[in-house]
């Protein structure tokens, strides 16, 4: 019975090492990256409406407003796929930045990006 148990604490071991490879992690970083890239993008278009006043025919939020949905859009697959703490309450605190001008959760999502290497992606 011996035999059986240490047969079973390998194949559990081996299961526990393999389910975690470089490739996982890769993938987790392409989507930190585009998450950040995104919401940087989103802080630029809402930081250009303080910096130029409103021309005629321009958005007044500077362009942010149409943004926020593909920020919440890779917020939502790093919620689903990211699998750490960081990217598991992204989504809601990314929802309140872009949607309800939320300075605290804006903050927090920053924070994110820098311990994911992203910094300079983000405002």
């Amino acid at each position: 019975m011996r035999r059986g148990s240490r047969a079973l604490t390998a194949l559990v071991v081996a299961v526990l090492l393999g389910g975690c490879s470089s490739s996982d992690a890769d993938e987790v970083r392409a989507y930190w990256q585009d998450y950040c890239g995104k919401l940087g993008t989103w802080q630029e278009a809402r930081n250009s409406v303080d910096a130029f006043p409103k021309r005629p025919g321009r958005p007044a939020d500077g362009g942010a407003g149409a943004l926020a949905p593909t920020v919440i859009s890779a917020a939502q697959t790093l919620d689903a796929k990211g699998h750490d703490e960081d990217s598991a309450r992204v989504l809601d605190d990314t929802v309140a930045a872009v949607t309800g001008a939320d300075v605290m959760a804006e903050g927090r999502v920053v924070s994110s990006c820098d311990r994911a290497g992203f910094e300079t992606l983000v405002k």
